[in-house]
């Protein structure tokens, strides 16, 4: 007989551990799950954002749209557009109806003149006095212009304006962009006292 303990070789030796098999395989489990949870959290990001610049260009284009047809529509005196190829300011007896122009001016009953200019990506209000005031929020792009029609000297002018809104976002995805060719609004007015200039 033997004296002394005998392992049995059958029996191995287990230390506490993970191999690492196991830690690969948690380790490409929780990657995927960040994959997954990432690229929900992008997708409601983009979603948002859109949606704020959206509801941003909305309330800049209908509040400018609003105030221009306000001032327009109640003016003491319509002082016409201007002309920027004959270089003066017009009435609107013998434009054509698709005729763009980019300044429109106005008098209203405190005798304070507005001039409403479209120019580099803005539209403002400028009065007599030289304080303009921007529109739309100067961080949107805007395209804008007028038309004017009017049947003869003693009639009301006609004014359409146009604007073409968009955000001026140099982001990464397209939903920064509230739409590829932004928002577009547009209204008629006529202009109710009919002394023109």
């Amino acid at each position: 007989m033997r004296s002394g303990h005998q392992q049995n070789p059958m029996k191995k030796n287990h230390k506490n551990g993970y191999t690492l098999v196991e830690l690969l395989a948690v380790m490409i489990i929780l990657v995927a799950v960040g994959t997954i949870i990432s690229s929900i959290l992008v997708s409601v990001l983009r979603a948002s954002n859109k949606s704020t610049n959206t509801e941003t260009v909305r309330r800049n284009g209908n509040s400018a749209i609003a105030q221009m047809s306000k001032m327009i529509s109640y003016a003491q005196s319509f002082n016409g557009v201007y002309d920027e190829i004959a270089q003066q300011w017009t009435d609107c007896v013998d434009s054509f109806p698709t005729t763009k122009y980019y300044d429109l001016k106005i008098t209203s009953f405190d005798y304070d003149t507005t001039t409403f200019i479209c120019a580099d990506s803005k539209i403002a209000s400028q009065s007599s006095e030289g304080n303009t005031i921007y529109l739309v929020d100067p961080s949107l792009d805007v395209t804008c212009y007028f038309n004017c029609t009017q049947e003869s000297a003693a009639a009301p002018a006609k004014i359409d304006i146009f604007l073409d809104i968009k955000t001026n976002s140099s982001g990464l995805f397209s939903e920064s962009q509230a739409g590829t060719n932004g928002i577009d609004f547009e209204t008629s007015v006529i202009i109710k006292n009919s002394a023109s200039r």
